[in-house]
């Protein structure tokens, strides 16, 4: 094996651990960050149940941020499907020229 090769699965290495990291990071802050929120909320209200419902929200933002960090999602991805749907329909929501025709023909 050349020195080359070593030197990048080195690199490889240490970026897929940094990646690891970073994942286990973000999702504990997400988890951590609505706990305290939730049990903050309860001592004000005197509430027992808004820091579950706060629990819930934390899970689904690191799963959110977990798919963010892997690639699997990108934000604003969805806008842009919506726009490109819209675009083909003018402000009032009728297809374009084009559909028209062959609606008609």
């Amino acid at each position: 094996m050349k020195k080359r090769d070593t030197e990048k699965n080195k690199r490889d290495i240490v970026n897929a651990f940094a990646m690891i990291l970073q994942i286990g990071l973000a999702l504990i802050c997400c988890m951590c960050i609505s706990l305290a929120i939730g049990i903050w909320l309860d001592r004000l209200f005197g509430t027992k149940f808004i820091v579950i419902i706060f629990m819930v929200i934390g899970f689904l933002a690191s799963i959110r941020s977990m798919l963010v960090l892997t690639g699997r999602y990108k934000p604003g991805e969805m806008k842009k499907d919506i726009n490109k749907d819209f675009d083909a329909e003018d402000q009032t929501g009728v297809s374009s020229k084009k559909d028209k025709k062959d609606d008609e023909g």
